[in-house]
């Protein structure tokens, strides 16, 4: 092992030991010590000296803004300038059609981006990612599952889920699938859907009752029956996870459908009286990805966050900072069991795993469908 890879070893124990210390402190005692004594004494310039350069290129990171961008700052962003001296610069909203059109272009800026299921699915047939390279980004440091994307290193997991008021409902019966979300005789209430094809037309799948082995290919003409019956009864659509969180915070709604990141925040930091019901999670699996886009202007710098973003514990920190679920397995061992339980559940009895290979052929046609059916 070389001198950098000891280095990162002995990191990682450290960061280990940080969470260990702190796997009992709530998301902003948390995020307190590390602004203290974590990740600042952690992962000290002083552990690398002399291999900083102010020369050093920055790398340019493509990303969503909000709590997100935060999570990944604290997470991977400044730990990665204090470990190796490299600075971080951020671009913000994302956006695919950015991303590719730079790539269109030959004019690519970016150098690090998270992509998720579809759009890592067209990256790898439009070659839009850089090699791996495996003699900079440790393998043994991953899963396997990390790894079901070629050329990409899976990060978290989200689950779109279903939230309802526990004013509304504050007994034993209440919401507790997609049926229900659906069912306005036996739940009537305000409800609010995301403003996208993919959660939300397998969603009135699931509440049309769809077996899961009959589930692909997708049954269009079905899904927009069953949103024919639920349209009526739906107070928002919503595109911006913030407003979902607002809808919730201020008690707008009585149902709701929601990544479940944006769910916990809302409940644990927000009081928002709601309760989350993991039954039917819609989970993006292992579909999410961290990769180099082809002509990124630093592509060596790319490569030495990448060895970074899938490490155990690195995605333990994000993962108490926003609540999406590690795509490596080892992260959970540095999570305290009641942050482990507001994360998506790995488990296809209960939840729902969203086939991106069938989004990647058919995303647009039904997005441009569905957006006519909501002017309707």
């Amino acid at each position: 092992m070389g001198e950098l890879g000891k280095d990162i070893d002995a990191t990682c124990a450290r960061l280990r030991d940080v969470l260990e210390r702190t796997r009992d402190l709530g998301r902003r005692e948390f995020l307190a010590h590390l602004g203290r004594a974590g990740l600042a004494s952690v992962l000290s310039p002083a552990l690398f000296a002399g291999r900083a350069r102010a020369a050093d290129k920055p790398v340019t990171m493509l990303t969503y803004g909000g709590a997100w961008k935060q999570a990944i700052m604290t997470a991977y962003g400044d730990p990665f300038t204090k470990r190796f001296g490299i600075p971080m610069q951020y671009q913000e909203p994302y956006s695919w059609a950015k991303l590719r059109a730079m790539q269109e272009a030959k004019a690519q800026q970016i150098d690090i981006v998270s992509i998720t299921g579809t759009e890592v699915i067209l990256a790898g047939r439009l070659k839009m990612m850089v090699p791996i390279d495996w003699s900079v980004v440790d393998r043994s440091a991953l899963h396997e599952r990390q790894l079901r994307n070629a050329n990409a290193i899976g990060g978290a997991s989200q689950s779109m889920v279903v939230c309802y008021s526990r004013k509304k409902w504050p007994g034993e019966t209440h919401p507790n699938s997609w049926g229900d979300f659906w069912n306005v005789e036996k739940f009537p209430g305000r409800r609010a859907l995301r403003r996208y094809a993919g959660w939300t037309i397998e969603a009135a799948l699931k509440a049309d009752g769809v077996a899961q082995k009959d589930f692909y290919p997708l049954d269009v003409e079905r899904a927009f029956r069953s949103l024919d019956r639920i349209k009526p009864h739906v107070k928002a659509w919503y595109s911006d996870n913030s407003l979902a969180q607002q809808l919730m915070v201020q008690e707008e709604v009585d149902l709701i459908s929601i990544v479940n990141g944006r769910a916990v925040e809302s409940i644990l930091n927000h009081k928002a009286p709601f309760e989350i019901v993991w039954n039917e999670a819609i989970w993006t699996g292992s579909g999410q990805g961290w990769l180099a886009p082809i002509g990124c202007p630093n592509p060596k710098g790319a490569m030495k966050f990448l060895d970074i973003v899938g490490r155990a514990e690195y995605q333990a920190v994000f993962a108490r900072l926003l609540y999406y679920a590690p795509q490596n397995p080892k992260a959970y061992d540095l999570l305290a069991p009641d942050i482990a339980r507001l994360i998506p559940p790995d488990d296809d009895k209960l939840a729902h795993t969203v086939n991106y290979a069938w989004w990647a052929d058919n995303l647009a046609p039904v997005q441009r469908r569905f957006e006519r059916w909501l002017q309707s």
